[in-house]
């Protein structure tokens, strides 16, 4: 009688066998992720087209683009302004909201502003997360404000550009005499661009850093913006290693490092968390990915609303 004899993996073959699996596997990986982020990237872009378009939006309503902020920049003497009205610590997101359809929201803030209880960062609205402004390449995206001593709201991902400088200097310690298209009281036409709409920033993004404990990272705040952590300044390129400086009130990240804790020479920087880059919104309305490698110079003038230099952007 005839032995059937049962074949079967050696151990050597099963190892064989296991070691390509995970070779496979390790090659999928990059690639599954490369995907995804592109995914990200291009929801980003989309939300950065959203933002410009409303901003379109609010212009040709009202022949004018939203004020950087209502008010000036914080600083030691801001309060001696007669125009400032501390109650009123948004941004230029207020204009943004009936044309992203958020126009309940707005609502909401005016009928605080009409008799404000206190500041707006203490509204009642301050949670309401906006997704239009957030990146889901940002791990910390849709972040609501978590200091324990304070809690002051929902923090966007996208911000806009206020020049090519600092936000407040000795010469400009409240930031109303800036370059860019956005700053404290800004009233900004299209037609005040002068190097061109396709040639000027009008918005890009950041990263949000977690509070810790009782202390704040104000980049993005919505609703208490006055320390120059909802607009940008080109003075260095994106995803710089150079620290931004929202007047101290800062919680350094790798991509998102910290500076000084002056007030002056206050900025925040474009970054993002895209391979190579960030997304840009130009003031015609388009939006394109800038890389990090960008001249300076250009970067520089793409800042500036009436500069009068000759930008080629890459």
């Amino acid at each position: 009688m005839l032995q059937r004899i049962r074949q079967g993996f050696t151990l050597i073959e099963l190892l064989v066998v296991i070691a390509i699996i995970a070779i496979l596997i390790a090659l999928l990986v990059p690639a599954v992720q490369k995907v995804r982020e592109a995914a990200a990237r291009i929801q980003c872009a989309n939300h950065m087209k959203q933002v410009c378009l409303g901003l379109h939006g609010h212009h040709d309503t009202y022949k004018v683009l939203p004020m950087g902020q209502p008010q000036a920049f914080y600083h030691t003497n801001w309060y001696t302004d007669p125009l400032v009205k501390d109650a009123d610590r948004s941004c230029w997101v207020v204009g943004l909201l009936p044309y992203i359809e958020q126009l309940a929201h707005y609502d909401q803030a005016q009928a605080w502003l009409k008799a404000p209880p206190g500041l707006t960062s203490t509204a009642p609205f301050k949670d309401t997360r906006i997704t239009a402004l957030h990146c889901p390449s940002d791990p910390n995206r849709l972040k609501l404000g978590t200091n324990t001593g304070s809690p002051q709201g929902f923090h966007s991902n996208i911000i806009v550009c206020l020049g090519s400088g600092y936000a407040t200097t000795t010469a400009d310690p409240t930031g109303i005499r800036l370059d860019g298209i956005f700053y404290g009281r800004s009233k900004t036409k299209l037609t005040d661009i002068l190097d061109g709409t396709s040639n000027t920033l009008m918005a890009s993004e950041i990263l949000l850093s977690p509070d810790i404990g009782t202390l704040h990272d104000i980049r993005g705040r919505v609703w208490n913006s006055v320390h120059a952590g909802t607009e940008f300044s080109t003075i260095f390129p994106p995803n710089s290693n150079i620290g931004d400086n929202p007047m101290g009130y800062c919680q350094p990240l790798p991509m998102a490092p910290c500076a000084t804790t002056s007030t002056l020479n206050a900025y925040t920087l474009a970054r993002s968390m895209h391979p190579g880059g960030v997304n840009v919104g130009l003031a015609d309305g388009t939006v394109r990915f800038i890389p990090n490698g960008i001249t300076p110079s250009i970067w520089l003038a793409l800042g500036t609303r009436a500069g009068n230099e000759t930008v080629s952007i890459p």
